[in-house]
Protein backbone atom coordinates (compact mmCIF):
# COMPACT_ATOMS: atom_id res chain seq x y z
CA UNK A 1 0.00 0.00 0.00
CA UNK A 2 1.40 3.40 -0.80
CA UNK A 3 2.52 5.71 1.94
CA UNK A 4 0.78 9.14 1.09
CA UNK A 5 2.72 12.40 1.89
CA UNK A 6 0.28 15.21 3.22
CA UNK A 7 -0.55 17.61 0.44
CA UNK A 8 1.81 20.48 1.50
CA UNK A 9 5.39 21.40 0.81
CA UNK A 10 7.81 24.42 1.84
CA UNK A 11 11.29 25.21 1.80
CA UNK A 12 11.45 24.24 5.70
CA UNK A 13 11.01 20.63 4.07
CA UNK A 14 14.23 18.10 4.68
CA UNK A 15 15.77 16.23 1.66
CA UNK A 16 13.37 14.12 0.68
CA UNK A 17 14.48 10.39 0.20
CA UNK A 18 11.68 9.31 -2.73
CA UNK A 19 8.62 7.95 -1.99
CA UNK A 20 10.15 4.61 -3.81
CA UNK A 21 12.12 4.31 -1.59
CA UNK A 22 10.33 4.87 1.30
CA UNK A 23 7.74 2.46 0.25
CA UNK A 24 10.58 -0.04 -1.15
CA UNK A 25 11.83 0.01 2.97
CA UNK A 26 8.28 -0.39 4.17
CA UNK A 27 7.78 -3.13 2.20
CA UNK A 28 10.63 -5.21 2.41
CA UNK A 29 11.63 -4.51 6.11
CA UNK A 30 8.84 -3.21 8.02
CA UNK A 31 6.70 -5.58 9.21
CA UNK A 32 2.61 -5.62 8.65
CA UNK A 33 1.96 -5.08 12.60
CA UNK A 34 4.42 -1.89 12.06
CA UNK A 35 2.55 -0.60 9.09
CA UNK A 36 -0.67 -0.79 10.86
CA UNK A 37 0.81 0.54 13.78
CA UNK A 38 1.76 3.95 11.35
CA UNK A 39 -1.39 4.12 9.69
CA UNK A 40 -3.41 4.24 13.38
CA UNK A 41 -1.02 6.83 14.55
CA UNK A 42 -0.25 9.54 11.58
CA UNK A 43 -3.21 11.36 12.93
CA UNK A 44 -1.50 11.66 16.17
CA UNK A 45 1.84 12.27 15.52
CA UNK A 46 3.67 16.01 16.59
CA UNK A 47 2.50 18.03 13.34
CA UNK A 48 6.17 19.22 12.04
CA UNK A 49 6.49 15.58 10.57
CA UNK A 50 2.42 15.29 8.86
CA UNK A 51 4.40 16.09 5.77
CA UNK A 52 6.75 13.06 5.74
CA UNK A 53 7.17 9.83 4.32
CA UNK A 54 7.76 7.40 7.14
CA UNK A 55 11.41 6.81 6.21
CA UNK A 56 11.63 10.66 6.35
CA UNK A 57 10.19 10.96 9.65
CA UNK A 58 12.76 7.81 10.70
CA UNK A 59 15.57 10.06 9.22
CA UNK A 60 14.90 13.08 11.37
CA UNK A 61 14.19 10.36 14.39
CA UNK A 62 17.85 8.90 13.63
CA UNK A 63 19.64 12.60 13.64
CA UNK A 64 17.43 13.76 16.87
CA UNK A 65 18.49 10.69 18.51
CA UNK A 66 22.34 10.94 17.73
CA UNK A 67 22.58 14.37 19.19
CA UNK A 68 21.09 13.44 22.69
CA UNK A 69 22.98 10.44 22.34
CA UNK A 70 26.55 12.94 22.16
CA UNK A 71 25.18 14.77 25.08
CA UNK A 72 24.42 12.53 27.25
CA UNK A 73 27.57 10.20 26.20
CA UNK A 74 29.61 13.75 26.70
CA UNK A 75 27.76 13.87 30.31
CA UNK A 76 28.26 10.01 31.14
CA UNK A 77 31.59 9.08 29.85
CA UNK A 78 33.79 11.32 27.87
CA UNK A 79 33.11 14.65 27.14
CA UNK A 80 36.17 15.08 24.15
CA UNK A 81 35.13 11.76 22.49
CA UNK A 82 31.58 12.65 22.55
CA UNK A 83 32.04 15.21 19.75
CA UNK A 84 33.06 12.96 17.54
CA UNK A 85 30.81 9.73 17.77
CA UNK A 86 28.16 9.06 15.30
CA UNK A 87 25.73 6.26 16.38
CA UNK A 88 24.39 5.82 13.34
CA UNK A 89 24.46 6.59 9.75
CA UNK A 90 21.49 6.96 7.59
CA UNK A 91 22.53 6.55 4.16
CA UNK A 92 24.87 3.54 5.25
CA UNK A 93 21.63 1.93 6.50
CA UNK A 94 19.68 2.50 3.60
CA UNK A 95 23.21 1.52 1.16
CA UNK A 96 22.75 -2.21 3.26
CA UNK A 97 19.51 -2.50 2.78
CA UNK A 98 19.03 -1.89 -1.01
CA UNK A 99 19.22 -4.42 -3.47
CA UNK A 100 22.50 -3.87 -4.81
CA UNK A 101 24.12 -3.37 -1.34
CA UNK A 102 22.78 -6.70 0.08
CA UNK A 103 25.66 -9.10 -0.66
CA UNK A 104 27.27 -8.68 3.06
CA UNK A 105 24.71 -10.45 5.35
CA UNK A 106 25.68 -8.79 8.58
CA UNK A 107 25.89 -5.40 7.46
CA UNK A 108 21.99 -6.36 6.26
CA UNK A 109 21.42 -7.28 10.04
CA UNK A 110 22.64 -4.73 11.49
CA UNK A 111 21.32 -2.54 9.13
CA UNK A 112 17.86 -3.67 9.39
CA UNK A 113 17.98 -3.68 13.40
CA UNK A 114 19.12 -0.14 13.46
CA UNK A 115 16.34 0.82 11.05
CA UNK A 116 13.31 -1.15 12.65
CA UNK A 117 14.79 -0.04 16.58
CA UNK A 118 14.92 3.45 15.36
CA UNK A 119 11.68 2.89 13.39
CA UNK A 120 9.81 1.55 16.45
CA UNK A 121 11.07 4.14 18.54
CA UNK A 122 9.69 6.64 16.36
CA UNK A 123 6.34 5.23 16.01
CA UNK A 124 6.03 5.39 19.85
CA UNK A 125 6.56 9.12 19.31
CA UNK A 126 4.15 9.56 17.07
CA UNK A 127 1.55 8.00 18.88
CA UNK A 128 1.96 9.99 21.66
CA UNK A 129 2.06 13.01 19.51
CA UNK A 130 5.68 13.88 20.92
CA UNK A 131 8.37 15.93 19.05
CA UNK A 132 11.34 13.35 19.39
CA UNK A 133 13.97 15.16 20.67
CA UNK A 134 11.38 15.46 23.93
CA UNK A 135 10.74 12.08 23.26
CA UNK A 136 14.29 10.63 23.02
CA UNK A 137 15.41 12.51 25.77
CA UNK A 138 12.91 10.94 27.95
CA UNK A 139 13.13 7.59 26.71
CA UNK A 140 17.45 7.77 27.36
CA UNK A 141 16.36 9.54 31.27
CA UNK A 142 14.25 6.89 32.17
CA UNK A 143 16.01 4.26 30.48
CA UNK A 144 19.81 5.80 31.98
CA UNK A 145 17.98 5.49 35.39
CA UNK A 146 18.35 1.62 35.48
CA UNK A 147 21.04 1.02 33.09
CA UNK A 148 24.04 -0.91 34.69
CA UNK A 149 26.02 -1.33 31.16
CA UNK A 150 29.15 0.32 30.04
CA UNK A 151 27.83 1.21 26.60
CA UNK A 152 25.06 3.62 26.02
CA UNK A 153 21.56 2.29 25.18
CA UNK A 154 20.47 1.80 21.66
CA UNK A 155 17.87 2.66 19.49
CA UNK A 156 16.04 -0.63 20.54
CA UNK A 157 16.12 -0.07 24.27
CA UNK A 158 14.14 3.06 23.95
CA UNK A 159 10.43 1.89 23.75
CA UNK A 160 10.31 -0.51 27.32
CA UNK A 161 6.73 -0.38 28.12
CA UNK A 162 7.36 1.07 31.38
CA UNK A 163 9.49 4.30 30.09
CA UNK A 164 6.85 4.59 27.81
CA UNK A 165 3.84 5.06 30.64
CA UNK A 166 6.35 7.80 32.12
CA UNK A 167 7.30 9.47 28.60
CA UNK A 168 3.03 9.73 28.14
CA UNK A 169 2.63 11.12 31.96
CA UNK A 170 5.86 13.71 31.26
CA UNK A 171 4.92 14.50 28.03
CA UNK A 172 1.60 15.72 29.99
CA UNK A 173 3.06 17.51 32.55
CA UNK A 174 5.46 19.26 30.06
CA UNK A 175 2.55 20.63 27.81
CA UNK A 176 1.14 23.27 30.83
CA UNK A 177 4.83 24.35 31.46
CA UNK A 178 6.26 24.61 27.77
CA UNK A 179 4.25 25.76 24.76
CA UNK A 180 5.24 23.58 21.74
CA UNK A 181 4.61 25.03 18.52
CA UNK A 182 5.04 23.48 15.21
CA UNK A 183 7.70 25.27 12.61
CA UNK A 184 6.68 23.81 9.45
CA UNK A 185 5.22 26.87 6.95
CA UNK A 186 2.15 24.92 6.26
CA UNK A 187 0.81 26.15 9.82
CA UNK A 188 0.73 29.85 8.97
CA UNK A 189 -3.00 31.05 8.24
CA UNK A 190 -1.83 32.43 5.14
CA UNK A 191 -1.38 28.65 3.62
CA UNK A 192 -4.57 27.01 5.51
CA UNK A 193 -6.22 25.10 3.00
CA UNK A 194 -8.77 23.51 5.40
CA UNK A 195 -6.32 20.32 5.59
CA UNK A 196 -6.75 17.60 8.73
CA UNK A 197 -3.00 18.45 9.80
CA UNK A 198 -3.98 21.78 9.99
CA UNK A 199 -7.36 21.68 11.80
CA UNK A 200 -5.82 19.58 14.23
CA UNK A 201 -3.12 22.09 14.55
CA UNK A 202 -5.48 24.71 15.46
CA UNK A 203 -7.13 21.99 17.96
CA UNK A 204 -3.80 21.82 19.65
CA UNK A 205 -3.51 26.01 20.38
CA UNK A 206 -6.90 25.58 21.75
CA UNK A 207 -5.71 23.00 24.07
CA UNK A 208 -2.94 24.53 24.77
CA UNK A 209 -4.36 28.28 25.50
CA UNK A 210 -6.98 26.42 27.94
CA UNK A 211 -4.03 25.31 30.09
CA UNK A 212 -2.79 28.42 31.09
CA UNK A 213 -4.09 31.21 33.53
CA UNK A 214 -5.56 33.53 30.85
CA UNK A 215 -6.67 31.60 27.64
CA UNK A 216 -8.10 34.64 26.09
CA UNK A 217 -4.09 36.67 26.64
CA UNK A 218 -3.03 33.55 24.48
CA UNK A 219 -5.73 33.17 22.29
CA UNK A 220 -4.95 36.34 20.85
CA UNK A 221 -1.25 35.62 20.56
CA UNK A 222 -1.73 32.97 18.40
CA UNK A 223 -4.13 35.36 16.42
CA UNK A 224 -1.43 37.81 15.93
CA UNK A 225 1.35 35.29 15.32
CA UNK A 226 -0.85 33.86 11.96
CA UNK A 227 -1.14 31.01 14.02
CA UNK A 228 -5.02 31.18 14.63
CA UNK A 229 -7.75 32.03 11.93
CA UNK A 230 -9.38 35.24 13.50
CA UNK A 231 -12.71 33.52 11.98
CA UNK A 232 -12.18 30.10 13.58
CA UNK A 233 -11.59 31.89 17.14
CA UNK A 234 -14.71 33.67 16.71
CA UNK A 235 -16.85 30.56 15.90
CA UNK A 236 -15.95 29.14 18.71
CA UNK A 237 -16.09 31.77 21.45
CA UNK A 238 -19.08 33.33 22.79
CA UNK A 239 -19.56 36.90 22.86
CA UNK A 240 -18.07 38.29 26.04
CA UNK A 241 -14.97 36.06 25.36
CA UNK A 242 -14.33 37.21 21.83
CA UNK A 243 -14.17 40.80 23.79
CA UNK A 244 -12.10 40.08 25.76
CA UNK A 245 -9.60 38.10 23.06
CA UNK A 246 -10.11 41.64 21.05
CA UNK A 247 -8.71 43.88 23.71
CA UNK A 248 -5.63 41.69 23.72
CA UNK A 249 -5.56 41.99 20.20
CA UNK A 250 -5.15 46.11 20.43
Amino acid sequence: MPHLIAAFSTDLDAVRTTTLENDYIVSNFISQEFQEFDRMGWSNKWFDYRHMTLLQATHRYMEVYGDIYRRIYAREFDRERAEHIKPLNFELILAALRPEGQAEAKKVTKAKKQLVGCWRGRQIADMLGCPYDVYIDLAFTYRMRRWKQNTMPQPFHLYHEYDVEKIAERWEELQASKLYRAEHAAYMVQNYQNLPQQNDYHEWLFKQAKLRSNPAEWIATFIDENALPVEKVQTRTDIPEWEMIERYLQ
